[in-house]
């Protein structure tokens, strides 16, 4: 070792290159992952201003070089795959890249893509609920359907329920059938006056009229439907329809808030609503289409002034209204004897009266509700026609005797109505409260209660006064051969009958203009009055 000539030894002079080759000397004891950090960040220091992706490259071209093979220990990073570099050294041949564990971001790369968000023009099932101006111009347009009219498909038949059960369904008041029997005629005409209005786009009104029970509504709604299916699959112009029922309103001006409702959705005052109504049936529109309205009991809305059906009357003779109006009362000579001499000439000429049925047309009819059923015999349906015919007519109650009828069958566990069965249901029906009650009444007082029912026949409105029921019941007892009450005796009549609820009187006032409401039904008093053809 070379030193001083003392003996001291010397400090050893190394050059610049060797301290370098010292100081990598050194750095090779250190831990790979240390030798790693240090050279990487000395690489990367001197790269800073190239592109992050040039910058990757090079790192691992110094890492190639720098360290050998088997010292090699690296971590990739997250979210970017390490690719392996041709280096241009010939004596370099890197070894298969050894597959590893797959990140985060490689595992949520392989999983299905989450939904993304829609644009705003296109419109999700999930979307607001509509409002009900919406959903009314749909229904008009025909592009949403009402659950209502579901009801007018038979329900399918369940292998569970009985004969007698689905029978017991089909007799219900409240199911509209596919046809209706014996209505025919009426149809025919109902449905030419609309559609020829609807493809001429002009207004016209059309009188009908008819006894209780005699499918004046379920024959005019038929036709209504047969032609929105029409107008659906456009072999007829479109129309609204608009609907109001006079028992359904608290007064007769309420009319016009719920024609206004239907039309536009919005609930106004009846003063609005008549003011928007006048101007709109007013005022030409091109593309107005035609709009078809039922006013169902008429005679409801009859007040003193008049100035609501005379307004539902006159609009449809405006020519900018292209109205069809459609009226349903139940008495046929109403427009001269409750309505003004400028309110019937407003109605026109159009009129059709419902006549009510015979026992055979009842007997088709409770036929066709069956479908081809073998729950009932075939006399026992003939009985159920001939009893009702010969009170009313009323298809309604025919209906409400057989759905009885069909419980007292399923209670004796048969699988057939007969005969006896209807006449069970008949006796009950006479022995039911009310009848009861009618039967244990004075002869007097049966003859008021039939003034009564004769003169709400002949208004049609089943709101009358004590002065009309006092001439009905002269006239009663005259044919009968009775000596009729004078009015004094008839008006404590009245007071005797209005506290046994029988009929509800008006309170306020006792005299000839007291008003009287029949509180039982027209076929309570007949059958009431009539035991022993019934029975019989």
């Amino acid at each position: 070792m070379p030193g001083r000539s003392d003996g001291v030894p010397c400090d050893i002079y190394i050059p610049h290159q060797k301290s370098k080759t010292l100081e990598s000397t050194a750095a090779t004891e250190k831990t790979p992952s240390t030798r790693r950090k240090s050279i990487l960040k000395s690489a990367t220091s001197r790269l800073a201003e190239g592109t992050p992706r040039r910058s990757i490259h090079l790192s691992n071209i110094v890492e190639q070089r720098v360290f050998q093979d088997d010292e090699i220990i690296s971590t990739p990073k997250r979210g970017r795959s390490k690719k392996t570099v041709q280096d241009d050294d010939e004596d370099y041949s890197p070894k298969k890249s050894v597959q590893k564990t797959p990140t985060r971001t490689r595992r949520s790369s392989t999983t299905t893509k989450t939904a993304t968000t829609p644009s705003k023009g296109i419109t999700t099932a999930t979307a607001t609920p509509m409002t009900p101006s919406q959903k009314m111009k749909k229904i008009r347009a025909g592009e949403l359907s009402p659950s209502m009219q579901q009801r007018t498909d038979l329900p399918a038949k369940d292998s569970s329920k009985s004969e007698l059960q689905l029978a017991r369904e089909q007799l219900h008041v409240s199911v509209v059938p596919k046809s209706l029997p014996c209505r025919e005629r009426e149809f025919e005409n109902i449905y030419a006056f609309l559609e020829g209005k609807i493809q001429d786009q002009c207004g016209g009104c059309m009188y009908v009229s008819g006894v209780p029970g005699t499918g004046k509504t379920a024959t005019v709604t038929g036709v209504i439907r047969t032609l929105q299916r029409l107008a659906k699959q456009n072999e007829l112009p479109a129309f609204e329809y608009l609907e109001i029922n006079g028992m359904r309103l608290t007064e007769p001006r309420q009319a016009y808030v719920q024609i206004y409702k239907q039309l536009t959705g919005k609930t106004v005052s009846w003063e609005q609503a008549h003011a928007l109504l006048e101007k709109r049936f007013t005022t030409p529109a091109p593309r107005r289409v035609t709009t078809v309205l039922l006013v169902d009991e008429l005679d409801i809305l009859c007040n003193r002034r008049q100035d609501v059906v005379y307004n539902l009357l006159d609009w449809p003779t405006k020519s900018a209204a292209k109205l069809v109006v459609v009226t349903i009362a139940n008495t046929m000579d109403l427009p001269e004897r409750l309505l003004m001499g400028k309110v019937t000439s407003r109605l026109g000429l159009t009129r059709l009266t419902f006549q009510p049925y015979s026992h055979k047309q009842l007997q088709e009819i409770v036929t066709a509700r069956l479908g081809g059923s073998e729950a009932f015999k075939g006399e026992a349906v003939q009985l159920v026609a001939r009893k009702v015919a010969a009170v009313s007519g009323d298809a309604r109650r025919a209906l409400d005797i057989c759905r009885r009828a069909t419980e007292i069958a399923d209670t004796a566990a048969v699988k057939c109505v007969t005969m006896l069965h209807v006449q069970q249901a008949l006796a009950e029906m006479i022995a039911s409260a009310k009848v009861q009650a009618i039967r244990n009444c004075s002869r007097m007082e049966q003859i008021f209660l039939q003034a009564v029912a004769a003169e709400v026949t002949r208004t049609g409105v089943e709101e009358t006064t004590f002065m009309g029921v006092y001439q009905q019941v002269e006239t009663i007892a005259a044919f009968m051969g009775v000596t009729f009450p004078p009015p004094g005796r008839a008006l404590r009549l009245c007071s005797k009958l209005g506290a046994e609820r029988l009929i509800i009187s008006e309170h306020s006032r006792n005299d000839l203009f007291q008003k009287i409401l029949l509180n039982v039904s027209a076929d309570d008093i007949h059958y009431a009055l009539r035991v022993a053809e019934m029975v019989n």
